[in-house]
């Protein structure tokens, strides 16, 4: 019987706390080298584009962390190679052969997770042995990176169960307008939705040039922002925009694709806007999302809202995850 992957970590994590530093150190740097070709691996088996975005970014991350690691190894151990440890490394493939359904990317995501936790760990316990106040502060860093994987991991994780439960895909929901609480979350769910041909408006607050290469180019991108750049839009203008987005349905239906708007951080709006100012703006484009057979996508932070607003916005727009 296949032992759970949690008590093998625990066991590791016991093996490890009386290694010295240059042990637990050359152990993080094989973790991070095994880990960076198990994340590659998985994002060559993944078909999904979220799932497969997703690994490849983990795959470079700990790419960059053995670097980072074996800088401080030749600084502290100069001419010395790293050193062969007894501890099983924990390897982040989940040893599926394929990806055939949604249960094995969740499987496989909830696996990494746990992954994840245990390099925390590692790095946690190097901090706590070390007399090196560098090398102290980099092994909490690291250990704070780590922690940042397995809440991204998690976020893809908990939109697939969303999903899951839906007993739907991104690319398969109907037309209409939809929300989603986490900015992440929304980025990992356009890869997969945009997967089938449709045209996208994007109207984001963060970086537009990263968020663009994120989806791969998809669509037309416009920062809504009071900086005075090329292409960016001030948001008291955004309900100006009526006749422009109007327009984008119809000529994506021409084109026979179907259209989609994504409206990034709706807190932000009602903080320039209003709240009623702000909703009317949303309900204009859901109705064009309706009547063109197209998408409204919005993301929204309930904390950010009054109880009455939350409800509102959860009565018009079908909550995701």
């Amino acid at each position: 019987m296949n032992r759970d992957p949690s008590e093998i970590m625990k066991e590791i994590v016991n093996r490890l706390k009386n290694l010295s530093v240059k042990e637990l150190l050359s152990y993080a740097i094989f973790s991070e080298r095994d880990e960076a070709k198990y994340y590659a691996e998985l994002a060559e088996k993944a078909k999904r584009k979220s799932v497969k975005v997703l690994f490849r970014k983990m795959s470079e991350e700990s790419k960059n962390h053995e670097k980072i690691l074996m800088e401080l190894f030749e600084r502290l151990f100069p001419g010395e190679e790293p050193v062969e440890v007894d501890a099983p490394p924990v390897e982040v493939y989940p040893f599926y052969p394929n990806f055939d359904d949604a249960g094995d990317y969740t499987s496989a995501l909830k696996y990494c997770m746990e992954s994840e936790l245990f390099a925390k760990q590692t790095y946690e316990l190097l901090a706590s042995v070390t007399r090196d106040d560098e090398v102290r502060k980099l092994a909490l860093d690291l250990a704070a990176m780590e922690q940042g994987h397995y809440e991204e991991i998690k976020r893809v994780y908990d939109l697939m169960k969303a999903l899951e439960r839906r007993h739907a895909s991104p690319w398969e929901l109907d037309s209409g307008a939809y929300l989603l609480t986490d900015d992440v979350k929304a980025r990992y769910f356009l890869l997969d939705f945009l997967d089938e041909p449709k045209t996208l408006l994007a109207l984001v607050r963060e970086n537009p040039r990263k968020f663009s290469e994120f989806i791969e180019g998809h669509g037309k991108v416009i920062w809504v922002t009071k900086t005075d750049v090329e292409g960016a839009i001030p948001p008291e203008l955004l309900p100006d925009m009526r006749n422009e987005l109007s327009r984008f349905f119809r000529d994506s239906t021409a084109k026979g694709q179907r259209g989609a708007v994504f409206l990034q951080n709706l807190s932000y709006l009602v903080s320039q806007l209003g709240f009623r100012e702000t909703l009317d703006f949303v309900l204009y484009l859901k109705d064009l999302a309706i009547v063109n057979d197209g998408y409204l996508i919005v993301t929204a932070v309930p904390e950010a809202f009054e109880k009455k607003e939350w409800a509102i916005l959860t009565s018009e727009l079908e909550l995701i995850s």
